[in-house]
């Protein structure tokens, strides 16, 4: 039997331990509601700011779609007005290049030719687009005195710079390597090469843009002409020289004797010439080189 006091112990023993008890669950309990009351806040929350973000959406898609379709509005505006500058520039090809095509080509072929290009482009879009246009009309005549004008410059380049080989050029091209010598090697130039660039420009453009080819025929005219009078003069200087020697030597190169050392050669254009040209004498060997060591301009 358990003593009165041990027994009295332990109750007050087991009644404090309830009580911890009792508090640690009504601690519980409080806790609890609290976080039943922070669910329901946040809960609340999130429905207010689930609700705000739905109206948000609602207000941003059309404002999103208009936007959209404003963009697309402005690139197609830029695409016209592009198009419409594009256009314009035709319109204002004539007046742009009137007057470079009136001063004309000479001194400044590069700058011309691009506004003939310019010129031609607007014809091509006027006959394409707006064939009854007065601009077309404008364009092509202006196009007719571009070409006239190319024309005449090629004509007063091949005029102006076109010269008469002397006869003793002629006679130092022509001549075999061993009959004569020389200090320096001779040069044939039928155009400087400035001009020669510019007369292959013109002479490109005109068969190109052109539509014809008159100007060969100048071409053929006036190199022609020169060729015909350095070969009358070659023709005077042999007349003269042959009385004396009867080889139509260079006059400014004495003659060579077998036992004299050669020198620096003459470099000239390949004659091709063949064994029966040798055997018909000098004065046939003479026009067979003349025709063939004439080179071409272009």
């Amino acid at each position: 039997m358990i003593p009165p006091q041990e027994a009295s112990a332990r109750r007050r023993e087991i009644e404090d331990k309830l009580k911890q008890e009792e508090e640690t669950l009504s601690f519980i309990r409080d806790s609890l509601e609290k976080s039943d009351q922070l669910t329901k806040n946040m809960v609340s929350i999130l429905s207010s700011f689930e609700s705000r973000l739905m109206k948000l959406e609602n207000s941003i898609i059309p404002v999103h779609k208009q936007t959209e379709n404003l963009q697309r509005l402005q690139e197609n505006v830029e695409k016209t007005l592009s198009c419409l500058d594009h256009v314009i520039s035709y319109y204002h090809v004539a007046s742009d290049t009137e007057k470079i095509i009136r001063e004309g080509p000479t001194g400044r072929l590069e700058e011309y030719l691009g506004s003939m290009a310019k010129i031609q482009k607007a014809v091509e879009y006027f006959q394409d687009n707006s064939p009854d246009s007065p601009e077309l009309n404008k364009v092509k005549l202006l196009f007719e005195r571009g070409k006239e004008s190319l024309e005449s410059e090629f004509r007063s380049l091949m005029t102006r710079h076109s010269k008469v080989v002397s006869p003793v050029l002629i006679l130092d091209l022509i001549s075999p390597d061993d009959e004569l010598e020389v200090q320096e090697d001779v040069a044939l130039e039928h155009l400087p090469e400035s001009v020669l660039q510019d007369v292959i420009r013109i002479s490109r453009w005109l068969v190109e843009y052109g539509r014809n080819q008159d100007f060969m025929n100048v071409y053929y005219q006036i190199r022609s002409s020169q060729l015909d009078r350095s070969i009358k003069g070659l023709r005077e200087h042999f007349r003269k020289s042959s009385s004396s020697s009867g080889v139509p030597y260079s006059p400014a190169i004495p003659n060579k004797r077998k036992d004299t050392p050669t020198k620096k050669p003459v470099k000239r254009p390949a004659l091709g010439l063949g064994k029966q040209a040798a055997k018909d004498g000098p004065r046939h060997s003479l026009e067979v080189r003349l025709e063939t060591a004439v080179p071409k301009v272009i």
